[in-house]
């Protein structure tokens, strides 16, 4: 008899639910996929944890999904009495597949019932976390299937629009700073260039559900010092400066002149950081002409100024035809153009007339 044609759980099963179940929650737990048992540090184990880190051999983990795929649709049809097995199967699922649409779904469908099923608030709030904790591991794993999974990635989009508002849980400013920090910017960090887990990052800021306009305002300083403070140690990700300058120039402000500040300090601090270290990143320049060099206030005439001090430098100093010798000439030469357009005068920087 063949394995997925087999009555009940198998070994290789219960022991991931077993571990996933008792671990997740509490706290940071990453995964590791192995070629083979080989690799493991206890003899005979189908799977362990070592420093924070869940390792299951390759075979232990296809012959779970075998298993939890068979019990899953074996019970599917009466999620009501059988929610927490789903809960069980479609964790291995997704471990395994983590584009099973079917899975995804039953867990939302048992999160929908979680106000009928739950005797009180709490435990209605207990369930969601433990679905947030589990998204949360998938999403900032090393697995690159897992990291960029647009099913994942939708699946929790979902859980925050459907339940931000149950108990409380996420109307406090600080859990949009704890989604971008540690869920966004984590999978970010783990895979660049990951577009879904920005694009997740980009609806939370504009919508910020459940938080009121002096609140969502509020949150706009911590959130761009966040990302600037990511930006310095990832000055190559250009994925992470375009967010920041979105995040300061197109986000609402209750007062305009706060924003306008915002892009001023920041612009500064950038400004101020390179020029320190001598660094020569084009998608950082490409920042600071961003939301330096075409400014609709007088916020940030000072600091502008100083930026295309050193624009010009960049163009007199750098290797004649490099990329950033080109940028700085071919930036220089917008500016200029859009300084005549705005003031009908020709601007001149470092020599050369712009």
């Amino acid at each position: 008899m063949s394995d997925d044609e087999a009555p009940g759980f198998s070994l290789e099963y219960e022991a991931l639910v077993g571990l996933l179940n008792t671990r997740i929650s509490a706290g940071p737990l990453g995964i590791e996929i192995l070629p083979d048992a080989s690799f493991m540090v206890s003899p005979g184990r189908v799977a362990e944890i070592v420093n924070n880190t869940l390792g299951v051999p390759k075979p232990v983990l296809a012959k779970a999904f075998i298993a939890a795929r068979r019990i899953f649709f074996e019970h599917v049809d009466n999620l009501a009495e059988n929610a927490e097995l789903i809960l069980d199967t479609t964790s291995i699922i997704l471990l395994f597949d983590p584009e099973h649409i079917t899975a995804a779904n039953a867990r939302k469908r048992i999160c929908l019932g979680f106000p009928y099923r739950a005797r009180s608030e709490p435990e209605q709030l207990r369930r969601l976390e433990e679905e947030l904790w589990f998204s949360r591991f998938l999403l900032i794993s090393r697995l690159k299937r897992h990291n960029k999974s647009p099913t994942l990635w939708a699946h929790r989009r979902w859980l925050i629009k459907n339940f931000y508002s149950l108990g409380g849980l996420l109307l406090e400013p600080k859990w949009v700073l704890f989604e971008i920090e540690e869920v966004g910017l984590i999978s970010a960090e783990n895979h660049p260039r990951n577009y879904y887990a920005w694009d997740y990052m980009r609806w939370l800021i504009a919508e910020r559900p459940g938080l009121d306009q002096k609140t969502r305002s509020e949150l706009n300083r911590p959130l761009a010092n966040m990302m600037e403070k990511w930006c310095k140690h990832h000055t190559s990700d250009t994925s992470g400066w375009s967010f920041l300058a979105w995040m300061i120039l197109r986000q609402p402000q209750t007062d305009p002149r706060a924003g306008q500040n915002l892009q001023a300090h920041v612009g500064a601090e950038i400004l101020d950081y390179a020029m320190l270290l001598g660094l020569k990143n084009l998608s950082l320049w490409k920042f600071l002409q961003e939301i330096l060099g075409f400014p609709k206030s007088e916020e940030v005439d000072d600091v502008r100024l100083q930026y295309l001090t050193e624009l010009s430098d960049l163009r007199a100093g750098e290797p004649k035809g490099s990329a950033l010798q080109v940028f700085a000439t071919k930036s220089l030469i917008a500016i200029g153009k859009y300084e005549e357009s705005r003031t009908g005068l020709k601007m001149m920087v470092g020599g050369l007339v712009v």
